[in-house]
Parts: C-alpha cells; structure tokens; sequence
C-alpha cells in the first residue's frame, strides 16, 4: 500500500483527476473495495482536496467503473460533502451508491435527500429505504432523518419482490400502516379491532388474496443488491429488517380475519423462509419467523397445530425451535 499511497499523493498534488481516479479505481478492484488501515491514508489525502476537485472525481470514478462495484469507494468520495457542491449527476451517483448499502452516514444521506429534493421534489425510493434501515439501525442517532421519511409516500421499503408489489396494489395504504405499528409479539386490541374494519371496507377476500400474494412473493428476493462493506455479511440473503416489521403484521392480519385454512400454509411456508439460517447472520427474519409461528398458534386448527410440528421437525434455529415447541404444548393442552 505504501507505493500505491504514494501514487495518489503525487497525483493529488500534480492536479490530475483522471489519472487520480483511475488510480482509486484500480485500488478499489486490488483491495475489494475495503478502505481500511492503510488505505485509510488514502481517504486522507483525497479529503484534503477542495470539494470541486472531490466532485470532479467523483463523476470521473462513475465513467470509470460501474457503480456497484465501487460503492465503498464512491461513499468516502461523498463523505461530508454538503449539498451545494454536488451536481445532480454527482448527487445521482452518489445515491445509487448509497442504496445499495444496508446502512450509511446519517449526515450524508440528509444531504443526499437534499440533493434529490432540489432537483426533483421528492426522495427516490432506494435512498428511502436506506434512510429507514440507518434511522432504525441508529435509533435516537438517527432521528435527523425523520423529517426527510415524514413526507414518504411508499410505506414499504423498494428493494424487496413482495414490498415493491405491495406498495403498488394495495387498495388502501392504511392496512401497510397498520401492519408497520405492531411493535410486540403479538397484535393489541385496538389494534385488532382497527383492522378487522379496514377489512371489511374494502373486503375479506381481497384482502386475503393480497396477503397470500405477498407472503408468497418474500422469497423472491431483492431488487435491489445491497453491497457489504469490509468484514461484513452478505446482506441479501436476509429480510430487510424494516419491511420485516410490516410482514409481522400482516401475518396477524391473518389471525384477525376469519378462519381459513389457507392461512395456515401461506404463514408455514413464510415462517419457514424466514426461520431457516444463512452464513453470517442467523435466521433470515426472526421477527418474521416468531410472528409466523404466533399466527399458526392463533389459527387454533388441527391443520395449524400439524403445520408447527412439521416445522419444528426441520431442526431450524434454536429460538425459533423454543417458541414452536411452546406454541405447540400450549395447542395440544387446549384441545385435550
């Protein structure tokens, strides 16, 4: 790293942002785009450079490599930029980079909202979406983001099969609402009562036949791939943990309605998607998991109580094994 440090401080120094980003490209092919340690003492030197000179190489790096093969090097291009000095081109690059992250600086994305705001009006769906995950990942560190989120039209996260057709189809956006509030193990009262209104609004069947369709849409996966940064997890192969919280509550959605046995392998095969274990991570979704398993415990038929044993043979994580087997227990006691 020492001779590629020296690299780009002589062409920091000589003026040339071409050649500069040709360099950081080739950096961030050889490191795979992890800038840490030495390549720390990259970063430091191109921050010293004057907002234009970091614009300019930031359009230059976009002409130069794709831009999901250069996310990490494009964030730090953009770290700490305010908004009056990024272009639209600039501030388009910078949020297709951005989007394809699971997280990212609070700061930075509130300038990005910015940029975005100013030329068009509105906060595109991908930057949203990693707004959300920063603002819950940080909680209270992340509160300078709600204000951007306030105005959003989308309930759901884009980046997600299921969450991108839901946003589209759904008849009326209260019943995201209402399925994004469920913040316990199980639906409220008056939360219950709320929905089963709404349902009957615009209808029992179709708001089943919904449900169904989007609970079976989840393993469809993303469209929109998350690149890792460093040591981390692929993220593409778990739930986006925002949209996890919405698919909770329309599998008590289901509990709400009346019975049907067709709930039951719509919240299975759900609970099983979501419950099996991927490298580095854990379950998909044990939101999702422990709330398919309380929805086939609610059901209260013989099909539901079959339907936990099956999954409780799958030998899946241990967590989600305790809550089944309880689930079941309590099942069995109440039919004697």
């Amino acid at each position: 790293m020492s001779g590629d440090l020296r690299r780009v401080r002589e062409l920091a120094a000589a003026g040339d942002g071409r050649a500069l980003a040709a360099e950081l490209v080739g950096l961030a092919v050889r490191n795979g785009d992890v800038w840490r340690q030495d390549a720390a003492a990259v970063r430091a030197v191109v921050w010293r450079l004057s907002p234009a000179r970091r614009h300019a190489l930031i359009l230059d790096v976009a002409e130069l490599a794709p831009v999901h093969e250069v996310v990490g090097l494009l964030g730090w291009l953009g770290y700490g930029l305010e908004a009056d000095a990024l272009s639209w081109r600039a501030g388009l690059i910078l949020i297709e980079a951005a989007s394809a992250r699971m997280t990212a600086f609070v700061d930075d994305l509130a300038v990005l909202a910015r940029v975005a705001v100013r030329e068009t009006g509105v906060v595109p769906p991908g930057l949203v979406a990693v707004m959300r995950r920063t603002e819950r990942w940080l909680g209270r560190g992340g509160t300078s983001l709600r204000p951007w989120l306030a105005s959003v039209a989308e309930p759901l996260n884009a980046g997600e099969v299921w969450a991108e057709a839901a946003n589209a189809e759904c008849p009326d956006r209260r019943l995201l609402g209402a399925a994004l509030e469920v913040s316990g193990p199980r639906p409220g009262v008056g939360w219950s009562r709320r929905v089963a209104v709404l349902a009957d609004e615009w209808g029992v069947v179709g708001c089943r036949r919904l449900v169904h369709r989007w609970c079976g849409l989840v393993p469809a996966g993303r469209t929109i791939v998350l690149r890792r940064a460093a040591d981390e997890p692929d993220w593409n192969g778990v739930l986006d943990p925002y949209n996890a919280r919405a698919l909770r509550g329309l599998l008590f959605v289901l509990t709400v309605l009346p019975v049907d046995e067709g709930d039951v392998p719509v919240a299975g095969g759900l609970g099983e998607f979501a419950a099996r274990k991927v490298p580095g991570h854990g379950p998909r979704s044990q939101v999702v998991a422990y709330a398919a398993v309380r929805a086939l415990e609610s059901f209260g038929s013989v099909a539901a109580l079959r339907e936990l044993e099956r999954l409780r043979a799958l030998g899946l994580a241990r967590g989600v094994a305790g809550r089944l087997d309880a689930a079941i227990m309590r099942r069995r006691a109440a039919r004697g």
